[in-house]
């Protein structure tokens, strides 16, 4: 865990960072930053910033309230308020508060603010996986009166060949797919790990061993699944190469 303390009294740090690693011993702190001024410049500057985990924060700092700085901020993480003030606890949750430590707080009251941030960032993760889009998984196949399933993570190239859908998978073999047509297939696969390169064709990641230029505004793509290489599109060939990069 990477965690940034905001505090400009040294021993109330000193105090922080021994609860710290009472609590997590491998919590690494990137920065102790005492002022207003070091708070804008680390988060403009260090590439750390967008890596953190948590924000200890003092308010009252050596130039002024924390809040100058953290209303022209878009904060990477919650952030974990300790101040000698009672003042500002409704002021706080303005700036992804997760919990308001009342100096002098004990290690239990310490360690009962790390469990709010530990319910909170399990909630966060959770909602994150509940988002992500459901992409199918396996493909039902029919041959005569059996069922058998192939999976998609086995899948190199979907073809579309005289109003049939073919599947070739990582032994080469080619499965007939009882899907509509190629549309409807795309849109139910990861576009992280599959591409329609053209009318035609739906390539895996995997599949692709090359890519040479064809004309001026196509390429061909040498599989590893086909002798013959896949053509793109006019009209999809630099999403094509934007899909490669990303």
């Amino acid at each position: 865990m990477k965690v940034l303390i905001i505090e400009d009294e040294l021993l109330a740090a000193e105090k922080l960072m021994g609860y710290l690693k009472r609590h997590q011993p491998d919590a690494e702190v990137v920065a102790q930053l005492s002022s207003v001024a070091q708070v804008l410049e680390f988060f403009g500057a260090d590439p750390k910033a967008q890596h953190l985990d948590l924000i200890f924060s003092d308010v009252e700092l050596t130039d002024g309230q924390v809040f100058t700085a953290l209303e022209q901020l878009d904060l990477p993480c919650p952030v974990l308020f300790t101040t000698a003030y009672d003042q500002y606890w409704m002021q706080v949750f303005q700036y992804q508060a997760v919990d308001y430590l009342l100096k002098p707080f004990s290690y239990p009251r310490f360690a009962e603010a790390m469990l709010n941030f530990a319910q909170l960032k399990h909630k966060l993760q959770q909602s994150v996986v509940a988002a992500a889009p459901a992409y199918k998984k396996r493909f039902l196949l029919r041959k005569g009166q059996s069922l058998s399933i192939l999976p998609v993570a086995d899948i190199l190239l979907i073809r579309a060949a005289n109003g049939v859908l073919l599947a070739t998978d990582k032994n080469n073999s080619v499965h007939i797919l009882t899907e509509a047509n190629l549309g409807d297939i795309e849109s139910q696969l990861d576009p992280s790990e599959f591409f329609r390169l053209n009318r035609s064709d739906i390539l895996h990641i995997s599949s692709i061993l090359q890519v040479e230029p064809y004309n001026k505004e196509s390429v061909a793509v040498v599989l590893s699944c086909d002798k013959e290489p896949a053509i793109s599109s006019k009209t999809r060939t630099a999403l094509f190469r934007k899909w490669l990069n990303q």
